[in-house]
């Protein structure tokens, strides 16, 4: 899922304002690598809140990408997860509950 078409459709079902679906936009397909790279490094093998995770991303991405909305990497997480190049414990609809890591 890291075409243009499919990002967009994985985030239809979330409100979003003009900035953020702008942002989405206007991405390409390496900030989209980019962006999977800072999840990635920010994981090792223990378990760590997905919330927490999505937030510190959001902080530290660089300016181009802060009009991203927490929805946007939370989708990256699922694509990861797909992947194989994360594991997942719980939904990531819950980020509070949900966690995540490296394949162990």
């Amino acid at each position: 899922m890291s075409n243009k078409s499919a990002l967009q459709a994985a985030l239809e079902s979330v409100e979003m304002g003009p900035e953020a679906q702008e942002a989405i936009a206007n991405l390409q397909p390496q900030d989209l690598e980019q962006i999977d790279s800072l999840l990635l490094g920010a994981l090792d093998g223990s378990w760590k809140q997905a919330g927490l995770i999505a937030a510190g991303i959001m902080l530290s991405a660089p300016d181009e990408f802060e009009e991203l909305p927490e929805a946007f990497y939370v989708q990256r997480m699922g694509v990861l997860a797909q992947s194989g190049r994360v594991e997942l414990k719980g939904e990531l609809a819950s980020l509070k509950t949900c966690q995540i890591r490296l394949p162990a």
